[in-house]
């Protein structure tokens, strides 16, 4: 019973921790990482997009409301978001001061 209130006020979606080191691919010297999120028995779409800008290491986070019945699935949506987001922003993805904004 306590399982069923924790999914009903927002407990029942996973966030992994972890971040592998090795990219899943690499895309317009871009390294993107899918990172599926267990949401409800399916899987969100959810990535990290990582590139040397001037020398530094500069991240973004995305997560979109595109859900997967399987991880493997949303991996793969995940990769195939992040190229859309990189060609959709250009340079302008890798702008401003923050180290590490969704997009």
């Amino acid at each position: 019973m306590a399982g069923f209130f924790s999914r009903l006020f927002g407990g029942g979606s996973k966030v992994e921790s972890s971040v592998p080191e090795k990219p899943d691919e690499t895309y317009k010297d871009v390294e993107i990482r899918a990172l599926p999120q267990a949401d409800g028995g399916q899987w969100r779409v959810r990535g990290q997009l990582t590139k040397i800008i001037d020398g530094a290491s500069v991240t973004r986070s995305f997560m979109r409301a595109d859900v997967m019945n399987s991880k493997e699935e949303a991996a793969v949506a995940s990769i195939g978001k992040a190229k859309l987001i990189i060609d959709q922003n250009g340079d302008m993805l890798w702008k401003g001061d923050d180290l590490d904004r969704p997009v």
